[in-house]
């Protein structure tokens, strides 16, 4: 379950509210991440669901982060503690390098 979201703009997609951050075909495949995420009770879970049509993969990132990789290099950043997830936020990939 998603307990705590890293920026307002991940939150509003999550809450199905409209972000004038993201492209609207980056929104709706996020939401999709995200509502997997809320709904996985361990990582292991989410890899999975996330790997059903070859969108992306869940990677442990530096510092306990976790990744699930979508729509090109768009990417859902997060930790995973006691079975939830903490600090939720969408990443351009090719703005992070």
């Amino acid at each position: 379950m998603i307990r705590s979201f890293k920026s307002k703009e991940t939150e509003k997609i999550f809450s199905r509210q409209k972000s004038t951050l993201f492209p609207d075909e980056v929104q709706r495949l996020a939401l999709r991440e995200l509502r997997l995420l809320d709904q996985s009770p361990v990582a292991k879970e989410v890899w999975m669901a996330a790997n059903h049509n070859g969108d992306g993969a869940v990677r442990n990132g530096d510092a306990g982060r976790y990744t699930i990789t979508f729509y090109e290099a768009w990417r859902i950043s997060f930790e995973w503690r006691d079975g939830h997830a903490y600090d939720v936020d969408i990443v351009d990939g090719d703005k992070a390098r």
